[in-house]
């Protein structure tokens, strides 16, 4: 009975959690480098990152770019995600209770109650992408659909699941939270790339090592479409005061808050207004979303620029790698903007103490759970009240980034720098620092490793590969970290998607 309980009060908010949902843009190339690429990244994918690089031409491919289904970048990651908790507690056949749940739960989340850790769900699809260089400018066109979500969770939370209800335990009140965010949206990209004049030139140039220098500048505005918004802070504490039996209680302290648009806040609403003259109106019939509101939602202004100084060098060091060698040096900020989401925005709150007396009263057991069950639906935790809010506007998640890339024949190797300007998704205000490389095997299949290093996790490694010819590329890369005990687990794949070149 204690576990249905639980159940019970975990699926009610878990429920309204399932959603999809990435940040710094990166394709299958950059990804395989360790995730970083401002110096590295071309075609329409620098709309995203460095469109300086639009105007980027190592001599190898055609100048125009084509891409259908031009790129997909899935990530998951956060706190939550300990597998070093889970391998050491949840797969050696360990009894859960005692002094091992405790250990076990401490090393998830802390020692406190109110401690929370958070999961991160982000991707990145681009359906379609054109680029296209000249001598002197290049142009890019490109869409990207980005979601991204996250979720809090209070240590009580899961100190229900592994205690169920506990009256030692729950016998002073224990927070049980959930935060949630979900933003999804469109984006059209048009960029642009000039070469600039160099001052100096000349002199620079007759420095030992540097042969021939170029200096690209780019920018890239972009229009937002919004697809989605979400948010949930859900507050609460849980208390229970005696044993399961006869006459015992559990008291349930909540407090809620939702934010929504379009047609979710009609239907919402449309239930709050039935409610106040019909008494057994259950919310679960007002809820039939078909998504015709999608793009509709909401509107913003991105914008993406860069700047890169391309030199052709002579590092005699390096001679016998190969005598074509090349130094990039690159300076971008990504994602400058907002996104307002305005269309019938509606914010519906729930507060309530919940009693539950665990004696059936006569009842037939399982009439007794099934009227509970409705009433939980129905009367308490279903029982909010619906106001119109004004529009919510959202800070892009912009980044900061600076890059080298070195290119010795067919070999390539890239640093990068980068930090947040807020914690949005995965966005994190720490500075990252990525290495990579790529080798060109038979000069079309390339090899790609890189590292990460900082941004809140442990030490994350890269590969990727696939076969990147003049005319075509269909490659694939992923990262993940070695110890999820120190700010969790992460994991990212990206997919090329078909690019055509011509």
């Amino acid at each position: 009975m204690k576990r249905l309980i639980t159940l019970a009060l975990l699926i009610l908010f878990v429920q309204t959690l399932d959603a999809q949902a990435q940040n710094k843009h990166y394709n299958s190339m950059t990804l395989g480098m360790g995730g970083g690429g401002v110096a590295v990244i071309d075609g329409y994918h620098a709309n995203f990152l460095n469109p300086a690089n639009l105007m980027l031409n190592d001599g190898r491919v055609p100048s125009t770019q084509v891409g259908l289904l031009g790129g997909l970048g899935v990530h998951a990651g956060g706190s939550l995600l300990n597998i070093n908790v889970y391998n050491e507690y949840l797969t050696k056949g360990l009894t859960i209770e005692g002094q091992t749940r405790e250990d076990m739960l401490d090393a998830w989340f802390g020692s406190s109650s109110s401690n929370t850790r958070d999961i991160s769900f982000t991707n990145d699809i681009v359906p379609f992408g054109f680029s296209k260089r000249t001598k002197k400018a290049a142009f890019a066109l490109a869409t990207r659909v980005r979601t991204m979500q996250e979720i809090n969770l209070s240590k009580g939370a899961a100190e229900v699941y592994f205690y169920g209800l506990d009256s030692e335990k729950f016998a002073n009140p224990v927070p049980f939270n959930i935060n949630s965010t979900t933003l999804s949206y469109a984006e059209v990209s048009v960029g642009y790339a000039m070469a600039l004049p160099i001052p100096l030139e000349g002199l620079i140039e007759s420095l030992p090592f540097i042969n021939e220098m170029d200096l690209y500048a780019g920018v890239a505005p972009k229009f937002l479409f919004g697809l989605q918004s979400f948010e949930l802070d859900f507050q609460s504490t849980l208390e229970v005061n005696s044993p399961l039996a006869a006459g015992s209680t559990i008291i349930h302290d909540f407090d809620y808050t939702i934010y929504t648009y379009g047609d979710i806040a009609t239907q919402l609403n449309n239930f709050v207004k039935d409610k106040e003259t019909n008494s057994d109106a259950v919310v679960g019939d007002y809820l039939d979303y078909t998504g015709t509101d999608i793009g509709s939602l909401g509107s913003g202004f991105g914008l993406d620029l860069g700047i890169t100084l391309d030199m052709d060098v002579s590092l005699p060091v390096l001679n016998v790698l190969d005598d074509k060698q090349e130094l990039r040096l690159s300076v971008a900020v990504s994602d400058v903007g907002s996104i307002s989401y305005d269309n019938n925005p509606h914010q519906f709150n729930g507060s309530s103490t919940f009693t539950f007396d665990a004696d059936a009263g006569g009842q037939e057991v399982g009439d007794f759970y099934d009227n509970l069950s409705d009433s939980l639906s129905n009367d308490v935790y279903g029982d909010f009240s619906s106001s119109a809010s004004g529009a919510k506007t959202y800070d892009l998640p912009g980044t900061f980034n600076f890059g080298a890339a070195l290119i010795v024949g067919k070999l390539t190797t890239s640093l990068d720098v980068s930090f947040g300007f807020n914690e949005l998704g995965n966005n994190s205000k720490s500075s990252i620092m990525t290495l990579g490389a790529e080798y060109r095997f038979l000069d079309f299949i390339p090899i790609r490793l890189g590292t990460r290093l900082g941004g809140g996790t442990s030490t994350a490694f890269s590969f990727g590969t696939g076969i990147d010819i003049k005319n075509l590329e269909f490659s694939v890369s992923a990262m993940t970290v070695t110890d999820s005990s120190v700010g969790g687990a992460a994991a990212t794949m990206a997919l090329s998607g078909l690019v055509l070149r011509f």
